[in-house]
């Protein structure tokens, strides 16, 4: 995600940070303002009396929470914090901090693995909803994705050091796999939401009820948020992918982009969820008036 790494004339890898240039400065500000953003946004969530007794919160607070985390980590990563700095700065210390950077953001990946099936289950499967394992379970799936996502973050760092040791085909074969592991899941997400699609678009000619209503709204704007952080994260994977195999193909300006947008991603999704919600609006109003 961050790939501040350069090769100096002697072959050594030398790190190399732009947080206190144009771009540091930039990106830093960027995921901070996401941070305070999505933070923003989650107080709002939990004080929704509309979503208090509906599961679609949880899974929504979880995708806030993956944003808040990925904003932040982020925006630590370029601000040069004393302490961040000088681990992220040594050659050690540079991949277990760039892996962590990433961890929320490929929590997200599963998390809209688990919101995909779970509007499955809402809006194809209504009525075996409240009986399905899956749903009964979707608060430890959920905790699970924080938890495996992190583990492997820490074994991108530590796996590639032992695959030195062995021929280049391994370190090849390993950084494939870890591509399928971290990106299959938010491709996989795509086929329960596919069917809900069709279900909504057969929806469309029938009266639906206030509960349904709700749940259909839910849906779209599932679907909205998944769309934009999956066109963001292929464009991040492309990019990442070139880089790696090329990187005198992906210029120093394409690179930082790729980090902006992880934090604009984090904006617009909020943005989209208060335009679309009146009851979202008049809590922001509530809670203003409250505090003048």
């Amino acid at each position: 995600m961050t790939n501040d790494t350069n090769r100096t004339t002697e072959g050594v890898v030398e790190v190399a940070f732009t947080c206190y240039d144009d771009w540091g400065v930039s990106i830093s500000t960027f995921g901070a303002a996401s941070f305070v953003t999505n933070v923003f946004h989650l107080i709002i969530i939990s004080r929704m009396r509309q979503l208090q007794d509906r599961p679609y919160r949880l899974i929504l607070s979880h995708i806030i929470l993956a944003d808040i985390g990925s904003s932040l980590f982020l925006s630590a990563f370029y601000s040069c914090l004393p302490g961040y700095y000088s681990i992220s700065k040594s050659l050690r210390g540079f991949p277990f901090v760039s892996k962590v950077v990433e961890w929320p953001l490929f929590t997200s990946h599963w998390i809209f693995l688990v919101a995909g099936i779970e509007q499955y289950y809402s809006i194809c499967r209504p009525l075996l909803y409240e009986s399905s394992r899956f749903i009964e379970k979707r608060s430890l799936l959920l905790v699970l994705t924080w938890v495996l996502s992190f583990c492997w973050s820490v074994e991108r760092v530590a796996i590639p050091v032992i695959l030195r040791s062995l021929p280049y085909g391994s370190l090849t074969a390993f950084d494939f796999g870890d591509l399928l592991v971290r990106y299959v899941p938010l491709i996989l997400a795509a086929v329960p939401l596919t069917l809900v699609v069709k279900e909504l678009m057969r929806m469309r000619q029938m009266v639906i009820a206030g509960d349904r209503k709700q749940s259909r709204r839910a849906a779209i704007f599932v679907m909205i948020i998944y769309s934009l952080f999956l066109t963001f994260s292929l464009f991040d994977l492309i990019m990442s992918s070139i880089a790696k195999f090329d990187p005198t193909l992906i210029s120093f300006t394409t690179l930082r982009l790729r980090n902006i947008t992880k934090c604009l991603y984090g904006i617009i999704n909020t943005v989209i969820y208060g335009f679309r919600n009146k009851a979202y609006q008049r809590e922001i109003r509530r809670l203003i008036f409250r505090q003048a």
